[in-house]
Parts: C-alpha cells; sequence; structure tokens
C-alpha cells in the first residue's frame, strides 16, 4: 500500500483559514513587500512578546494579567497591508510558538453563524461538520484574526453586531487574543456597534492606523 505524507511546511496551515496566498508569510516577507515601518515594529514587537503575554505562574494565573489575551486592531483605509501584517502575525505565531491559528473574514463567520442556527434534518452532514469546524475555530483558537470587520451585513436584530461583542469579550475573558482589521474609524466603530464596545477595544486590543496610498492602486 502506498502513502503519501503532506509536506510538514504545508502542513502547518492546513485547517487554519489562511487564504493560500498568505500562507506561511513571514515578518521579513511584509518588509520587503513593503510594509509600513511602525506597523511591522509593532507587528515584531507582539510575536516577540507573546509567550511572555500568555504565561501563566505555578497556579495557573496569569503572569501579566493587565495584557493577558490582548491582541490587536489595525484600521485604515483599504488597500494600507492590514489583513497581509495580520496574516503574517498568525503565520509567525504559528511557527515560532506553536499556538493554533484561524482567519475568517468576519462576514463568513456570521454566515455560518446563521447557517448553523437555521440547519435541520435536511442539512447535509458534511456542511455541518464544515459550518461547525469554523466556527468553533474562530471561538477557541489561540490566537484568531476577524478581517473586514465592519462589512458584514447588517440587520434590524442586531445580530451581527451582538455576535461581536460576544465573541470578543468570551475570547478576551478566557485569555485568547483576537486579531481584527477594520476600515472603520473610532467613532464609525461606536455608530456601527455600540459606544461600550468601542471602550472595550481599547482594553482587549492594541490599535494601530494604517495611513497612507492603497498599495492596490499599484496594480491598476
Amino acid at each position: 500500500m502506498i502513502t503519501t505524507r503532506m509536506d510538514p511546511e504545508r502542513a502547518l496551515w492546513v485547517g487554519t483559514g489562511i487564504p493560500p496566498r498568505l500562507r506561511g508569510l513571514t515578518l521579513d516577507d511584509v518588509e520587503e513587500l513593503g510594509g509600513k515601518t511602525q506597523p511591522l515594529a509593532k507587528a515584531r514587537a507582539y510575536v516577540e512578546g507573546y509567550h511572555s503575554q500568555q504565561s501563566k505562574n505555578w497556579r495557573g494565573l496569569p503572569v501579566n494579567p493587565n495584557i493577558y489575551g490582548r491582541g490587536l486592531l489595525f484600521a485604515g483605509h483599504p488597500g494600507t497591508g492590514k489583513t497581509t501584517l495580520a496574516a503574517a502575525i498568525l503565520c509567525e505565531l504559528r511557527r515560532r510558538w506553536g499556538a493554533t491559528v484561524y482567519s475568517s473574514r468576519y462576514s463568513d463567520h456570521i454566515d455560518r453563524e446563521r447557517k448553523l442556527m437555521r440547519a435541520d434534518s435536511s442539512t447535509d452532514p458534511e456542511e455541518l461538520s464544515r459550518l461547525t469546524y469554523a466556527v468553533e475555530r474562530v471561538q477557541w483558537a489561540d490566537v484568531v484574526l476577524l478581517d473586514d470587520t465592519g462589512h458584514e451585513h447588517t440587520t434590524e436584530s442586531k445580530f451581527a453586531e451582538d455576535v461581536l461583542e460576544q465573541l470578543l469579550r468570551r475570547r478576551y475573558d478566557e485569555g485568547l487574543p483576537t486579531l481584527i482589521t477594520t476600515n472603520l474609524s473610532g467613532n464609525d466603530w461606536a455608530n456601527r456597534y455600540s459606544k461600550a464596545l468601542r471602550s472595550f477595544m481599547d482594553q482587549c486590543t492594541r490599535r494601530e492606523i494604517f495611513t497612507g496610498p492603497s498599495h492596490r492602486k499599484d496594480d491598476q
């Protein structure tokens, strides 16, 4: 019987949700691609300090409770490199510290949550399994990237807004850092979600504003 083994490097990214074009990306790669200096420096410091931030003492309590479970918030105009840098951080944390990581557009996460709520006996079992896996990874992976937060469809029920607040607060309480990319400004965030969540973001993340022209213009 002939068996094939998956390449070890490729195996690192299976089930992480990281887009194929960004899998295995390093912070050095981002620098070579022209990544912005200040956000890149903060990304390096975050990766370097991750183990210390997440360390616990012999009693199982955080050694640094003020920063335990803290993530990053990248805000700025489209095309300024937020997603690329955030994905590189996930890859570095996975490769260097062995952290379980997962990446998802927040709009995709909300779509999965809605489909799970509507699932019944007629739902395809394989589809149900895929949806459940993705939702649980967003909830419980060591570090999660919620990409393009603020682009999800909003409804009168405020379902997406409520899910985001519950998700972020639960992950932070569990000591699980969340990376977020968004095009929303501080005021836009407060208007889209709530002032309370806007304030909580300063507790559960370090904010970095991306400025400058869009890299996407180079491709036009």
